[in-house]
């Protein structure tokens, strides 16, 4: 069932052996779906072609069924996408009030789990915190382990909060032989990379705030050493930040121009570079900056983001992780399930290996 409306997005899936039984009209709880799913987007999160994308595939088509076929209980999978972090907030304060089944009279769920898909939205919980029932459970995707801790010892979930990382080391160091190859390539002049090889890291935030690091900096370092210089920018250094407080599309988008002009003159000076884009919805703004920009000294990685040109390199994060730890938490009881697990490299596309040996 999905409902759309102009201010939200809300799409339940409904996964049950007995969908093809006779329904009662009012069936009690157990006749029902007994567990809810509830993910939160960020505005702007979804239509940019990166992960975001692929949780609302996998969690509303047919590959959900094919990661949990062997599934008992049925289970509804619901969405929060809206334009403004103010309504968000609203729409998640109302859904912790309540864990009334939505289309069964007299009906409660009897576990829901929480997913906020940034880490910044854990300071969402202090507003449902007082809410959220012994069985209900919060997921908070890209944050590390001490981090995850850091939010069950903060809102008093204990071993309800639980966290959700990919490992995009074996990624990153594709793109560090590529590197390396251009380095050491004897086609090149010298000084064609300037002094020394330039490898950008652009992210939203500072690396203090940005819990989700994938350890591509340790990676760039263990793999090229002193032989590049190293720079990472965080897009509050473009704009004010009262424009990114709102998380609004638009913001991200312009300041990933701003950041993608900052490079242009960056390059202009030091030769060709290698940008990594961290940037989720803000690599929109960037890929968009980079096509219609005259200066092609660039060698870019996209993160979160699908190869829409052929020019630059993409990694894209499938959402079949997710979907594969949703099925863990429905065969487990409440609290049942780990701390922090981290995704390997099998549930990552690597789908910019043909272009580096174009």
């Amino acid at each position: 069932m999905m409902m759309l409306t102009a201010a939200a997005l809300l799409l339940t899936a409904s996964c049950s052996k007995d969908d093809d039984e006779p329904q009662q009209v009012n069936p009690p709880a157990a006749a029902g779906a007994r567990l809810q799913v509830m993910m939160v987007f960020a505005p702007g999160q979804l239509g940019d072609g990166g992960y975001a994308d692929g949780l609302l595939e996998y969690a509303s088509g047919m590959e959900f069924l094919e990661v949990m076929p062997d599934a008992e209980d049925s289970i509804d999978v619901q969405f929060i996408s809206l334009y403004s972090v103010n309504d968000t907030r609203q729409a998640l304060k109302e859904w912790a009030a309540t864990a009334a089944h939505p289309f069964y009279k007299d009906a409660t769920y009897e576990r829901r789990l929480l997913v906020l898909t940034e880490p910044y939205m854990t300071a969402w919980l202090a507003d449902v915190k007082t809410n959220l029932r012994e069985t209900d459970e919060v997921l908070v995707m890209k944050a590390d382990e001490a981090y995850t801790q850091q939010v069950a010892d903060s809102y008093g979930l204990g071993s309800r909060a639980h966290g959700l990382n990919y490992d995009l080391a074996p990624s990153i160091r594709l793109y560090c032989d590529n590197v390396r190859w251009m380095i050491d390539n004897p086609d090149y002049a010298p000084g064609f990379f300037g002094d020394k090889p330039e490898v950008v890291i652009l992210r939203r935030f500072n690396t203090k705030q940005n819990y989700y690091c994938d350890g591509i900096e340790d990676v760039i370092r263990q793999q090229l050493g002193n032989d590049v210089n190293l720079t990472v920018y965080a897009l509050a250094d473009y704009v004010q930040a009262d424009d990114l407080s709102e998380q609004t599309n638009v913001a991200y988008i312009q300041a990933a121009y701003t950041a993608a002009a900052q490079l242009d003159q960056h390059f202009q000076q030091t030769g060709y570079g290698f940008v990594i884009a961290d940037m989720g919805t803000c690599n929109f703004g960037m890929l968009n900056y980079l096509l219609g920009s005259p200066l092609y000294h660039y060698e870019v990685v996209m993160l979160d983001s699908n190869p829409y040109t052929y020019n630059y390199m993409a990694i894209c994060r499938d959402g079949a992780a997710v979907m594969t730890w949703i099925a863990n938490w429905m065969r487990q009881p409440a609290a049942a399930m780990p701390r922090f697990w981290m995704a390997d490299d099998s549930y990552v596309l690597q789908n910019f290996t043909e272009v580096l040996v174009k």
